[in-house]
């Protein structure tokens, strides 16, 4: 019988070191932030970031959602990728389902695999990580076209950046890098954080390669991109050019055999990080400021065991089902879910 290795996403100090095309790693540009246990502390999310809407999402009963594993903002409306693999459009003025897509099969419009959506002014973009396929939508989920990454061994997650599009590429080798920076088809134009050897696998070893369903990269408003690296828990700095390490998540030493910790998530909201992690096998998070100083931590507040707190452009996103709302019973609201957008104060 062969033995399956699954990577673990948790916690390493480094792991290989690795190089790029034009990005070399630069130990000087580490800067490391350390999370501990909490107690019972709850994350004060209020306290760091400003409420712009809260929406409930009613309940339709011919379009639901199941979880929520990326979104989207546009304007007044937010797009939502759940664990379906159903697109929905949603109203954040009124929380109706505008429209909700879901065509998972083999046809030329269908996907096999949906991990990620990103998007701009005009359409949207999914990537479907089976296929190595993207496919485009305009904002009213009109499908208008597909191209293949068919190069990518394992594109995981994807943003749309001005002339094109920055992937995630988590079976990166010694051709291809972690990061990948194409033109608006798809077409390679760069990628950063290559192997500088193949991995050594015992024979008759399968290795699976994790997807990560959440998106990566996060835009500066100058035009910069950082960039979460989820293998070694890591957050890069794209200038267009390079890419220089800016951060690296490790835990405190005493927690990290004992209390059941590991990364989950981490976010960049402008040069700071939020970070969501597992101890004591609570969802937990720590917010950390430039330079690495712990600015506030805490266990969520809602009963979920998921980490449903996502970012696009500047604004933070929290999305909890009606189910994993403490206050939902007591509300006496027929809803789905809540989706709360903040801005970091």
């Amino acid at each position: 019988m062969k033995r399956i290795v699954f990577p673990v996403l948790l916690l390493s100090l480094l792991v290989s070191v690795m190089t790029g095309c034009g990005g070399n790693r630069n130990v000087a540009d580490e800067v490391t932030v350390r999370f501990r246990d909490p107690g019972e502390n709850v994350f004060p999310i209020s306290d760091h970031f400003s409420l712009e809407s809260k929406t409930d999402i009613s309940d339709q009963g011919d379009t639901f959602l199941s979880d929520v594993t990326d979104v989207f903002l546009s304007d007044d409306y937010i797009f939502l990728l759940d664990s379906r693999q159903a697109v929905s459009k949603v109203n954040l003025k009124t929380g109706e389902i505008v429209k909700q897509l879901c065509q998972v099969g083999r046809g030329p419009q269908d996907y096999l695999r949906a991990v990620n959506i990103t998007g701009d002014d005009e359409h949207l973009y999914l990537l479907d990580h089976m296929s190595k396929r993207v496919h485009v939508y305009d904002l009213d989920l009109n499908h208008q076209d597909a191209f293949n990454v068919e190069y990518i061994p394992s594109p995981s997650s994807f943003l749309k950046t001005k002339d094109g599009f920055m992937f995630l590429n988590s079976a990166e080798d010694t051709q291809i890098g972690a990061f990948v920076v194409t033109d608006n088809r798809g077409v390679k134009k760069a990628s950063f954080l290559e192997l500088k050897e193949e991995p050594v696998y015992t024979e008759g070893e399968e290795v699976f390669r994790v997807v990560y369903t959440d998106n990566c990269f996060f835009p500066n408003a100058d035009g910069k991109i950082e960039c979460y690296y989820p293998n070694a828990n890591e957050i890069y700095l794209y200038d267009g050019k390079t890419l220089t390490l800016q951060s690296t998540i490790k835990p405190d030493d005493d927690l990290a055999d004992t209390r059941g910790v590991g990364v989950a998530k981490a976010l960049s909201v402008n040069g700071k990080v939020l970070v969501g992690y597992r101890c004591n096998f609570k969802p937990t998070f720590a917010w950390f400021d430039r330079d690495g100083g712990l600015l506030a931590m805490g266990h969520s507040q809602y009963v979920t065991q998921r980490f449903q707190i996502y970012q696009t452009g500047g604004r933070i996103v929290l999305v909890i089902l009606a189910q994993d709302l403490l206050e939902a019973e007591s509300a006496g609201k027929s809803i789905q879910a809540q989706i709360s957008v903040y801005r970091p104060e």
